[in-house]
């Protein structure tokens, strides 16, 4: 049973463009702590690791407050941690060693159009023709923006650049649990209870990739890991609530349309950092946000 759907409003509108900044600037900041001085200082292990963890111990409050909403709903809650949190932080921070920050924005908004289609197949949510129509358009905008690159090596290049794709659907399948099976928990809980099941990932992560070593031995690994924990706590804990929120006060493919300004957003911080951005990825982008388009007006009729 789901809840029942709203359209977006005024305020749904305002948490779209407060996400859509939050997350569009994610993209630079998990470039800045992977990245200093033209070098690599942290691994995309201990990124993903120190994000998880930061963002646990900050919703760690709202963990004891809802603690008994656990014992209900652990199957939903694991699945939005791992496939919300766990496995995307880990795939765009590896998928950043070697492509852009840009870029990474940008084949993220493949979001709504995996959260349309894992619907549909898994969730029984209806879907009109023309919603099908813009997820095929979305994924051929997808696939020119994995072939055409201005500067890298094809083949690496293509290799890496699936890692978001795949972040997007875990995303996407997120979405729906969010949507269909935890409606009825307040947006706070939802975000806290789902980060218990990786937050403690996070911390034996961050000793076994060797976290602490870094610091000790890698001045630049200090800023690095300053750009992490303003990631944590924007892109992971407060972001999570926001969304949460959105996801319970409209559809879950309305909700994943944040994706039309993120891009924007991670666009313009790329091409402040110097990255380059061809025409031909314009023009893909375009194509994909088209389908994002299709796939959520048509929601909303």
């Amino acid at each position: 049973m789901s809840s029942p759907l709203r359209g977006p409003d005024r305020l749904s509108w305002l948490m779209l463009g407060t996400l859509a900044l939050i997350w569009g600037s994610s993209f630079i900041l998990m470039k800045r702590g992977l990245w200093a001085e033209g070098r690599p200082v942290l691994s995309p292990g201990q990124v993903a690791s120190a994000r998880l963890a930061i963002a646990w111990a900050v919703l760690s409050p709202a963990v004891l407050r809802h603690w008994p909403m656990l014992r209900t709903h652990w199957r939903p809650l694991l699945l939005a941690g791992v496939l919300g949190n766990g496995i995307p932080a880990l795939l765009f921070a590896t998928a950043q060693t070697r492509i852009d920050s840009a870029l990474s924005g940008m084949l993220n908004s493949l979001t709504p159009l995996f959260t349309l289609v894992i619907g549909l197949l898994l969730f029984g949510t209806p879907a009109r023709l023309a919603q099908l129509a813009g997820v095929l358009l979305g994924l051929i905008g997808a696939v020119g923006l994995v072939v055409f690159d201005p500067g890298a090596g094809p083949a690496d290049w293509s290799l890496y650049a699936l890692l978001p794709v795949a972040g997007t659907m875990c995303y996407g399948a997120s979405a729906n649990v969010v949507k269909h099976r935890l409606y009825m928990l307040p947006a706070m809980a939802t975000a806290a209870l789902a980060l218990t099941f990786v937050g403690p990932i996070g911390i034996a992560g961050c000793v076994l990739t060797g976290l602490p070593g870094t610091l000790a031995a890698d001045p630049a690994a200090w800023p690095a890991l300053g750009f992490v924990a303003l990631l944590a706590v924007l892109s992971s804990a407060l972001s999570l609530v926001l969304w949460n929120a959105l996801l319970k006060r409209t559809s879950a493919v309305q909700a994943s349309a944040v994706t039309y300004l993120m891009p924007v957003v991670a666009i313009g911080w790329g091409l402040l950092d110097g990255e380059r951005l061809g025409l031909l990825q314009v023009l893909m982008i375009a194509i994909v946000l088209g389908g994002v388009y299709l796939v959520s007006t048509a929601d909303r009729s």
